[in-house]
């Protein structure tokens, strides 16, 4: 007898896993030369293994031409389900439709504000809507100093936390072929995070809740004048050294402070350093506030699996994932705790200056943003005004919008 198969008989002899398997493509930044670490691809398949009926395929793309190839993808229809998107890529993506909301999803999911630090979640949100799930953070600065140093010069190191005793602790420290302090200032993101942190610290802001330029503000302003003092306590050609070129002075042995966000510890581990960190330097009275960097977890307008990156998300950022995948800091906190007390140096005082810590200016045009920054912060370190060269800064920047 000749047997016939319909669709419901097929489906009831070998289930629904093919006709059902779906394929996601995630583009992340590349983490190492061969591309994603070994425990991101621990955990890709990991998450395969419980999801069967979903694959991954991972591309990973180095940091200069990630975000042109997302870019260009977005504009030739070719976008990944989902990316690791630079916190502050997000608002442009999200502003140009590029990126799903993810409120509902959010919430449906559990995933909440509290479960996460909460600057790198808002630097997800995007006219009160949530566009990606924080993945990975660091916060800029940590004050990194030289034990043998300070203790050479009669410095306690709790003296580094406020600007007055950061600047004596300076002066102590130069000369002789030795600098007090790794201020650097050549046009780069990590410049830009740095200063930010002074501000911050001293009660400024970037961009005020209205998104005008605050950076002419007196907080602002004070803690650029500053910065712009404390660099005579810096090595020579500020304008054209980064923060790399401050590490191997640090390394060396003739930079007694540097500043840094929490990823520099294994380096340090691994040298012969006699090192400890403070959570950056506050204004009289201030607390000090870092600035954040960091990854969130997008998924694009465009991709017909929404609810299976949704899936992967999820398992991304879950407590039991979340520390075996990140090569910065796990966003989840409870998962931070963990990955922290077993790879850092003071967990403790990291989760607390995390837990203060903001995002960058959340706008779509944050990149102009920071450029007029870097040109204001070089001026700053050059000598001029630093009230007039902000309230030039500023109109650069309220003109963008």
């Amino acid at each position: 007898m000749k047997t016939i198969f319909t669709t419901t008989a097929l489906v009831a002899a070998f289930g629904t896993a093919a006709a059902a398997q779906t394929t996601l493509q995630f583009w992340d930044n590349q983490q190492t030369e061969s591309g994603l670490s070994q425990f991101q691809q621990e955990a890709v398949d990991r998450f395969m293994a419980e999801n069967p009926d979903i694959t991954v395929e991972v591309t990973t793309i180095p940091y200069p031409e990630y975000q042109q190839r997302l870019l260009t993808a977005v504009q030739g229809g070719n976008a990944p389900d989902i990316a690791t998107l630079d916190q502050i890529w997000v608002a442009a993506f999200a502003q140009a439709g590029a990126v799903a909301d993810l409120t509902d999803f959010a919430a449906s999911a559990g995933l909440t504000r509290d479960g996460f630090f909460g600057g790198a979640w808002d630097s997800a949100v995007f006219d009160g809507r949530l566009y990606g799930i924080p993945f990975n953070v660091d916060v800029w600065q940590f004050s990194f100093y030289n034990q043998d140093l300070l203790d050479a010069a009669g410095v306690e190191a709790e003296s580094l936390t406020t600007f007055e005793g950061l600047r004596a602790a300076a002066e102590a420290m130069t000369g002789d072929g030795q600098f007090g302090v790794g201020l650097f200032g050549h046009r780069g993101e990590d410049t830009v995070v740095v200063v930010n942190s002074f501000i911050f610290s001293n009660g400024g802001e970037v961009l005020d809740a209205s998104g005008a330029c605050a950076l002419d503000e007196p907080p602002a302003v004070e803690a650029m004048e500053y910065l712009q003092d404390l660099a005579q306590f810096a090595p020579e050609g500020i304008l054209n050294a980064n923060s790399g070129t401050m590490r191997e002075l640090f390394l060396n042995g003739s930079l007694a402070i540097e500043f840094w966000p929490a990823l520099e510890q294994p380096t340090l581990q691994a040298s012969d350093i006699n090192w400890g960190f403070v959570n950056g330097t506050a204004g009289s009275g201030g607390t000090a506030i870092g600035t954040f960097g960091g990854w969130n977890l997008a998924v694009f307008e465009s991709s017909e699996n929404k609810e299976a990156a949704q899936k992967f998300i999820e398992f991304m950022v879950r407590e039991d994932v979340n520390g075996d995948v990140v090569d910065l800091i796990p966003a989840n906190t409870a998962a931070a705790e963990a990955f922290l007390a077993e790879n850092r140096e003071g967990p403790a005082e990291i989760m607390a200056h995390l837990g203060n810590a903001k995002p960058r200016p959340l706008s779509a045009r944050y990149l102009e943003v920071a450029e007029i920054q870097m040109t204001l912060f070089q001026d700053v370190f050059s000598g001029a005004n630093v009230a007039e060269a902000a309230t030039a800064a500023c109109a650069d920047i309220d003109a963008l919008n």
